[in-house]
């Protein structure tokens, strides 16, 4: 990594940030797709993160939250840190639940997947049920809100008894939010969220996701440059499994100080 891009992305303190990585890099097997990445997220940052396919975009995302280790011969070095009981946490430390982690950093995935056979209402309570919420008023208050929050409520508030499957993409990628939404994440992961919707459900997410940056910190993953532009307030740019650049969104898009980030942006490659 650069000496600029070192100095950009050092540590900005406790009180502001939501997410910092410290040299973090991940294997499958053999293969070194995410190399050295160190990076820290303000609270309330909408975070774009773009690059060519297989760039490790996805990956390291997948590290944030301790889902990359679920694949076999999958394996992380490095740390996560993220604010919890008035220090920093490393979500990597030993003894460190990682179900308890994927409540405080959620996960929007590309295609919508709602749980089959759950109605709209347990799709999106499903997380307070597990983490031990059982009053009903309570799931009924915290759904609400959630829905709410994830632009669905006044289309599904007469129909929560319904099959999740039930709705229409976008709208199941709303449910799929709002169900990460409803264990009040600290940061919410979403790996190209809009890549499998029309142009309406897109635009709808996109609004969303601008609405949402004054609750919660979202990192997002896209191939679209129009909508990193868009939406997100902070851009990184990633190739071959490194960290390019990153910096204000305007910035990465009119003004790249790395030659490969203008190559790019331009559409010469990738």
């Amino acid at each position: 990594m650069t000496e600029a891009i070192q100095k950009t992305v050092q540590p900005i303190g406790v009180a502001t940030a939501a997410l910092e990585t410290k040299r973090l890099s991940a294997w499958f097997g053999d293969l070194h797709v995410v190399k050295d990445i160190s990076l820290t997220v303000e609270k309330n940052d909408v975070f774009s993160l773009i690059g060519p396919s297989g760039c490790g975009k996805s990956t390291f995302i997948r590290c944030l939250n301790r889902l990359h280790e679920e694949t076999d011969g999958a394996r992380v070095r490095g740390e996560v840190l993220i604010p919890g009981a008035g220090k920093r946490e490393n979500i990597y430390a030993q003894g460190v639940d990682p179900v308890s982690i994927r409540r405080r950093v959620g996960m929007v995935f590309q295609k919508p997947n709602p749980f089959p056979g759950l109605s709209i209402f347990d799709n999106v309570a499903a997380g307070l049920k597990l983490a031990g919420v059982v009053r009903r008023n309570v799931l009924e208050e915290i759904v609400e809100i959630s829905l709410v929050q994830a632009a669905l409520w006044d289309e599904v508030k007469d129909k929560l008894k319904k099959p999740g499957t039930s709705l229409s993409g976008g709208q199941q990628q709303r449910l799929c939010i709002a169900r990460a939404l409803a264990v009040r994440p600290q940061v919410l992961l979403m790996d190209e969220p809009t890549s499998a919707l029309d142009p309406i459900s897109t635009a709808r997410i996109e609004e969303l996701v601008m609405k949402l940056r004054s609750d919660v910190t979202v990192l997002i993953v896209t191939h679209n440059m129009q909508q990193a532009a868009r939406i997100s307030n902070q851009t990184a740019f990633f190739l071959m499994g490194e960290l390019v650049e990153v910096g204000p969104t305007k910035s990465i898009f009119t003004k790249p100080k790395d030659s490969r980030t203008e190559q790019y942006i331009t559409g010469r490659f990738g």
